[in-house]
Order: C-alpha cells, then sequence, then structure tokens
C-alpha cells in the first residue's frame, strides 16, 4: 500500500477566493493527505475552512492555528485516502506542528506537519521538541513508521539547496539533521 502525501507553503489562505482555488486544486489531485503551512488560520476561521475543504471536494480537516498573518498549519485529508486517519488536536505549538495518524491493516503511519520558525535558535528550540513526538508505541502487533513534512525554514545542505550557497552553519539545521538520523 502506498500514501500520497503533499506538503505546501501557502503563503496564507486569507483570501477567500485563493483558498478556494487551492482547495479546488488539491482536491482533484491524487493526493490522500495534503500538509499545509503558513495558513495564517485563527481559532475563528476553523468551522468555515473545514466546510470549504468539503465543498471544494476534500474530507476532514485539522487545523492548528497561529494568527491572522502567520504561522498555522493543517493536514487535509481527501476522500481517496486509505486506511483509518486519526487526527491529533492536542498540537500546541502555536501554529506551528499537527499531527495525524493513518491505520492500515498492517501499519500505523504517524505524520507530523511543520511550519518551523525563522530564527534558527526558535527553530531549534522547535526542533529539540521532536522527541515528544516519536518513540513509544503501545501498538505492537504492527509496524510503525514516523513520517515528518513541512517548511523547516533552513537547508540540509547549504550547498545544493541553496543558491547562492551559503558558508555559514544554521543551529537549526544541525539539530534537524540530528533527528533526522538518529530519532525517525
Amino acid at each position: 500500500m502506498s500514501i500520497q502525501i503533499i506538503t505546501l507553503n501557502v503563503n496564507g489562505l486569507r483570501d477567500k477566493k485563493k483558498r478556494n482555488l487551492v482547495f479546488n486544486w488539491l482536491a482533484n489531485k491524487r493526493y490522500d493527505l495534503i500538509c499545509l503551512q503558513e495558513t495564517h488560520c485563527t481559532v475563528n476561521d476553523i468551522m468555515q475552512w473545514q466546510n470549504e475543504w468539503k465543498i471544494n471536494g476534500g474530507n476532514k480537516s485539522v487545523w492548528n492555528c497561529g494568527t491572522s498573518d502567520s504561522r498555522g498549519v493543517s493536514i487535509l485529508q481527501t476522500k481517496n485516502c486509505p486506511g483509518e486517519v486519526v487526527f491529533d488536536n492536542t498540537s500546541s505549538q502555536n501554529g506551528r506542528i499537527i499531527k495525524c495518524s493513518i491505520k492500515t491493516e498492517s501499519a500505523i503511519y504517524h505524520i507530523s506537519n511543520i511550519y518551523a520558525n525563522n530564527s534558527g535558535i526558535e527553530r531549534k528550540r522547535l526542533f529539540e521538541s521532536f522527541h515528544n513526538f516519536f518513540g513509544n508505541f503501545t501498538d505492537d502487533s504492527v509496524d510503525h513508521y514516523n513520517i515528518l513534512v513541512g517548511d523547516f525554514n533552513c537547508t540540509l545542505d547549504k550547498t545544493i539547496d541553496r543558491n547562492p550557497s551559503h558558508s555559514r552553519d544554521d543551529i537549526g539545521t544541525k539539530k534537524l539533521l540530528f533527528y533526522c538520523h538518529n530519532m525517525i
């Protein structure tokens, strides 16, 4: 079985016309889950945006709000998503992290959608919180897979991921690389 996931920084969905265009475009693709960053969603927007996602052809969605002009992450489920999707509504990283799990007969896929801070120090702190996300699973009758997606606001390889490349190392990048190699 395969799961098709797309991750997209939408740079704000406050404009209804843009939001409907994005939702309609995404709902007509062959993705199972859509992970959005920088939604600019507020608590007051959630119900309306969930309904608009469904009207445009989507299924369920979950949102972690930032402010009307920054942050915000979301996971949108499409109608063709295999398995049972369980949304985690406990994410409380101020519009920076949201999670869900997809349960299939043979595995559970734990998806974390991240929108990292612009500041290297703040990004490092966010990445240090990752150890709370991964690890001890109570159900050992199936395989567990951690999938980390999003906008990390840094590059893993400064020579190939940036043009022009940067000569300095980013403190957030070092912490992200550590978790990619040791935790996920």
